[in-house]
């Protein structure tokens, strides 16, 4: 049974190359890896194709981690009165759906 679908615009047979240039630019963006591999191949295509095909082709992609010390947030004053105008406890009233 022939298989359905349409056939991946980045082949298996390009797989090294992917992987040559994401070695040879490691520091590249995914935007910078796609030029490259338009001008050495011709052939372009989506960014999430592009994407599925360094993953298929076993490159992974690492975002740096900042290195900042932790701040934790400053807490917030509440101006709101827990208690409504006409003196119910909105929390204690319970609805019936």
């Amino acid at each position: 049974m022939a298989k359905a679908g349409r056939a991946p615009r980045v082949m298996p047979e390009h797989y090294p190359i992917l992987v040559s240039l994401a070695r040879a630019n490691p520091l590249s963006s995914q935007a910078g890896l796609m030029e490259l591999f338009l001008a050495e191949t011709g052939i372009s295509c989506h960014s999430a194709t592009f994407a599925a095909a360094l993953k298929l082709a076993g490159v992974v992609r690492i975002k740096p981690k900042l290195k900042r010390e932790f701040e934790p947030p400053a807490r917030r004053r509440s101006t709101a009165t827990t208690m409504p105008i006409g003196g119910t406890c909105w929390s204690s009233v319970t609805r019936v759906a």
